[in-house]
């Protein structure tokens, strides 16, 4: 017992059918809204900088621009002493041990607060370690340097070369 063929099958083959517009119009009614609410709108910010001007005459200037710059302190941790090397000073602080393996850290304190009152400007400090030095030194110096206001420390590494001999 077969079926013959529906009317609106046998009608949509020989004529033309119109498209149902009703659901895509009500999709784009629902979908334009919802992607405007959840647009992100840009948002400017206008941040004011004014650049060094080069100034004309005065050479006094530049001397004490040159002196506000900080100055390179590096703290070398050594076997047998720290040694606290300030650039554009020839001298180099030593302070050596107390006794065997027994590093002077209260004078390593007083020397970092001598030259946080003279370099007030100056937050970073260059540690240079020995490769055998001890992790508690090298903790325990790193502290010294925090406390005394230098919180930047930079960790350089001793680099050694070898040759290969003829």
């Amino acid at each position: 017992m077969a079926y013959g063929p529906s009317k609106n099958r046998s009608r949509s083959q020989s004529e033309p059918r119109e498209p149902n517009l009703i659901p895509i119009m009500n999709l784009f009614i629902v979908i334009i809204p919802m992607l405007m609410t959840i647009m992100v709108t840009v948002h400017l910010a206008m941040i004011e900088i004014t650049l060094p001007t080069d100034s004309a005459g005065g050479g006094d200037e530049d001397t004490e621009q040159l002196e506000d710059l900080p100055k390179v302190i590096t703290l070398a941790l050594l076997p047998d002493r720290f040694e606290i090397l300030v650039e554009g000073v020839e001298d180099i602080i030593t302070i050596p041990q107390t006794s065997a393996g027994k590093y002077d850290y209260f004078m390593l304190d007083s020397n970092m607060a001598l030259l946080k009152d003279s370099n007030e400007n100056q937050g970073t400090i260059d540690l240079l370690p020995d490769p055998t030095v001890k992790f508690d030194t090298l903790l325990r110096s790193i502290d010294i340097c925090k406390s005394n206001n230098f919180p930047n420390i930079k960790y350089l590494t001793s680099s050694t070369k070898y040759y290969k001999a003829k």
